[in-house]
């Protein structure tokens, strides 16, 4: 005879019948049903890609075990917490790389690592620098290729700091898109009218003339009444 006991799942507070609980980890022993476990899983592994699932029960933060797992889901569920499993443990390998072919997806141990930064993919012969982790740099020496990504990452940020001034009120950073130099942040909230060239408020300017530019600027007049 077939029993028809329920009791309360503590976490979706249904009446779920007792032979739909399963036990949560085999370490804690909290009793959940077997639908909120499943939900539980399934989010984490697909939407989160996280492996350590913890049990659903308040305050119990005991880890599932690889049979607890395998104990709950089904083989496509498991095969992808597998699949998430072995490429975290890989990647905790010092000496291993990722091949950089988008369409790959193969990887492996370098063990000549730095001595030797050319890794050629087993699968599909791409070339990776195991130094930088990247493409391999073709006619282009570690060394060369770091002067060259330093060279071009200075000029990036010297391109910013010319095209680019903190608002004297907010800090955040605006572009100077031409025109002349009475500048309005346009930084949510703010709107904080300046000089682009002394950061002089033009309230100030408007109000009584560019006296209230800086000395240095060379829009001060210091005759000037109106602007």
């Amino acid at each position: 005879m077939t029993s028809t006991w329920t009791k309360e799942c503590t976490i979706c507070c249904d009446d779920i019948p007792i032979t739909d609980f399963t036990i949560s980890t085999t370490k804690c022993n909290h009793s959940i049903c077997r639908k909120c476990l499943l939900k539980n899983i399934n989010y984490l592994l697909n939407a989160k890609g996280k492996t350590d699932i913890e049990c659903l029960t308040s305050d119990c933060h005991e880890i599932m075990e690889y049979e607890d797992i395998k104990r709950v889901v089904d083989k496509d569920l498991f095969e992808r917490y597998d699949h998430l499993c072995f490429r975290q443990a890989i990647r905790k390998m010092p000496d291993f790389r990722w091949c950089k072919n988008p369409t790959c997806g193969s990887g492996q141990e370098h063990f000549e690592q730095d001595k030797a930064p050319i890794m050629i993919c087993f699968a599909c012969k791409q070339k990776t620098c195991y130094t930088h982790d990247v493409p391999w740099h073709e006619g282009r020496t570690c060394a060369q290729y770091d002067l060259e990504k330093a060279t071009t990452e200075g000029a990036t940020i010297d391109a910013i700091n010319r095209e680019t001034k903190p608002c004297p009120k907010c800090q955040i950073r605006i572009f100077k898109n031409g025109g002349c130099s009475h500048m309005t942040c346009t930084t949510s909230g703010c709107g904080y009218e300046f000089c682009w060239l002394c950061g002089a408020d033009y309230k100030k300017i408007f109000k009584d003339g560019n006296s209230h530019h800086e000395k240095t600027c060379e829009l001060y007049n210091r005759s000037a009444y109106r602007f």
